[in-house]
């Protein structure tokens, strides 16, 4: 092969990584990983030893009370912790939290394949519907701890729903913003 083919070739091949490179966007590094998960889908979960903070019910295959599955604050964090940086838009100020990604709890709880809604549920008994392909798409978390503090239920704990926005601008407040439930105590699968 002469030397001026060969050039040619990696010119056309240099142009089409960059060309490429430039065309698939960024993807932005949402969240950092704290702790990998030790209970994984499939497992069982053993029931709360302490006091539950989470109880997931309807169209799952994990169980370990009754109909439902609960969770404590130790076996929640077994399915591995991860931490983002958001503007709290009720706070009103960047907010570090840590929790468990949304899509992790669904997939320990083995969600029925042909749910698609998920029915968020507070201590004082507010609920708000959440489509499960958000929790597939975005990295939502169900958050147990806001700038490296367990919150009590007085700080809005011990557990809320955190939405990325600050990385997906797609995420608008008008729509998540309700979505965004403090004291979350309940999630019913449908």
């Amino acid at each position: 092969m002469n030397t001026s083919r060969t050039l040619a070739y990696l010119t056309i091949f240099t142009a089409i990584l960059v060309a490429c490179s430039q065309a698939v966007p960024s993807t932005p590094t949402t969240y950092t990983t704290i702790s990998e998960g030790t209970l994984k889908p499939g497992e069982a979960v053993p029931a709360p030893t302490g006091d539950v903070v989470l109880t997931i019910d309807g169209k799952i295959k994990q169980t370990n009370s009754g109909d439902t599955l609960q969770f404590d604050m130790p076996t929640l964090e077994s399915l591995g912790v991860v931490q983002y940086e958001v503007d709290d838009p009720f706070a009103k100020k960047k907010i570090v939290y840590e929790g468990v990604l949304f899509s992790q709890v669904l997939e320990v709880a083995g969600v029925d394949s042909g749910a698609t809604t998920l029915t968020l549920k507070a201590l004082d008994d507010y609920t708000t519907d959440m489509k499960i392909s958000d929790a597939e798409k975005w990295p939502v978390l169900v958050a147990t701890k806001a700038d490296g503090v367990y919150m009590p239920i007085d700080k809005n704990g011990p557990l809320i729903s955190v939405w990325p926005f600050n990385d997906f601008p797609e995420i608008d407040h008008l729509t998540y913003d309700a979505l965004w439930v403090w004291s979350l105590s309940g999630i019913t699968v449908k």
